[in-house]
């Protein structure tokens, strides 16, 4: 499968969304349940995993800049286009606000957290005049798996079919940057040409984060540092300052399309535009560009073998981050030995920083990552190096990867929980 494997992971891990993934992961699951039983709801049940809570807690739904679980289910059930997957709340606007608050005070919404699972999980259970409905979502934020009405199943996936089901993940664990390095040689120009619509249309979420005080408005005032001499302008901070006002832009609900990666909106505008500001400030042809890309994505995904797509640590940083880096490399025209460097570089500094959920702080967080993604790779590129068992790193990757795993699970087990009883105030997480 190895030939293979790069045009799989780019056709699976490389999609395109409206809002933040998590909360409309939720809106995606009631709206689908919704579907098979139309009419006046009287209740609605979300159970999901700790880190869809957790990320979806605090963070902008698309279209009305405003936050809340509750009006993520409300407008997937009144305006949500299912069929759409993760796009399903694009056409979502701020006049559609008042029904959706009219909504929430005549129907009541549960939301509960699923104990003992693994990995993405997101059931929502709808009740209306009609009936009785159920849409379960598993390992990915579309992942639908299985829709039942009235208890009776009308959908559904066995698990080898399903997102979880197809070994990738672990195909791209097996693999050695060599031969990350060796399949990204010799895949087809036109195959990978698609991914510079990634930094394109990152990058205009950035402009939409440039022109008004959105969420943090960290982009759009690192512009302005720049702008009067006080910070400098040069490369560094150039990534930083389009990253974080794209996450500005995404994180306060502006309805802009998103590049993702491996789950995460947030992943791919951190990677895509790291890795394309650089490319553009050194000249790079589009063929070196997506190529570094490409490079850059399986090393994401050799990440996310490690530690699962959703992470107690911020995943912007592990995983994007070093995806970034290693890619700088090669947009530098470095060797793979410079790679791994980078790599061990990035994650011996920021690995420690926490995924407290999604929210207008992302964009500092995203900010700090692809700065020091594009440090690590220049330093790597100077011969910089970590020395084994400096903490986490390894003598090599793999032995960094398996630490990596030991760190995420079972070393930092306990932080989503700790995030969420924080975020709710010490509510019973079980029904919250």
């Amino acid at each position: 499968m190895k030939k293979d494997l790069l045009a799989a992971v780019l056709g699976k891990h490389v999609f395109v969304t409206v809002g933040c993934t998590d909360p409309v992961a939720i809106a995606l699951a009631a709206s689908r349940a919704y579907r098979e039983v139309p009419g006046r709801v009287r209740s609605v049940t979300v159970t999901m995993d700790r880190n869809i809570y957790k990320d979806a807690f605090s963070v902008g739904i698309p279209g009305v800049l405003e936050s809340g679980m509750d009006l993520a289910v409300a407008l997937g059930i009144l305006y949500g286009e299912p069929e759409k997957g993760l796009r399903l709340l694009e056409g979502v606007e701020p006049s559609h606000l008042g029904p959706a608050r009219e909504f929430l005070k005549e129907c009541p919404i549960l939301f509960k957290v699923a104990e003992d699972v693994k990995g993405i999980y997101v059931l929502a259970e709808v009740e209306t005049d009609a009936g009785s409905a159920r849409a379960l979502l598993r390992h990915a934020h579309d992942g639908l798996v299985e829709v039942t009405r009235n208890g009776e199943r009308v959908f559904s996936l066995p698990e080898e079919a399903g997102p979880g089901g197809d070994g990738l993940l672990e195909e791209i664990g097996s693999l050695t940057l060599e031969d990350m390095a060796g399949l990204v040689r010799e895949a087809s120009l036109e195959e990978l040409l698609f991914l510079k619509e990634g930094v394109r249309m990152n990058r205009e979420a950035a402009r939409a984060g440039e022109s008004a005080p959105l969420g943090l408005g960290l982009g759009r005032r690192l512009a302005e540092l720049r702008d009067s001499g006080l910070l400098c302008d040069d490369i560094e901070n150039d990534v930083r300052q389009k990253v974080a006002a794209a996450a500005d832009a995404r994180m306060s609900g502006l309805n802009v399309p998103i590049y993702g990666i491996f789950g995460s909106g947030n992943h791919g505008i951190t990677f895509f535009l790291t890795v394309g500001t650089v490319a553009e400030h050194l000249g790079s042809t589009d063929e070196e560009l997506v190529r570094a890309l490409a490079l850059g994505l399986l090393v994401v995904g050799l990440i996310k073998s490690n530690t699962g797509i959703l992470t107690p640590h911020c995943g912007c940083s592990v995983a994007a981050g070093a995806g970034a880096a290693a890619a700088i490399v090669r947009l530098y025209g470095g060797t793979v030995g410079e790679m791994e460097a980078a790599v061990h570089l990035l994650l011996a500094d920021i690995t420690g920083m926490l995924c407290d959920g999604a929210k207008f702080g992302c964009s500092l967080k995203m900010a700090t990552s692809s700065g020091v993604a594009f440090q690590s790779a220049l330093l790597a590129m100077k011969g910089a190096a970590v020395p084994e068992k400096n903490g986490l790193v390894g003598k090599t990757l793999a032995e960094t990867m398996r630490n990596l795993r030991i760190i995420t699970d079972p070393g930092m087990a306990g932080v989503d929980r700790a995030v969420l009883e924080i975020l709710t105030g010490g509510e019973d997480q079980g029904d919250c």
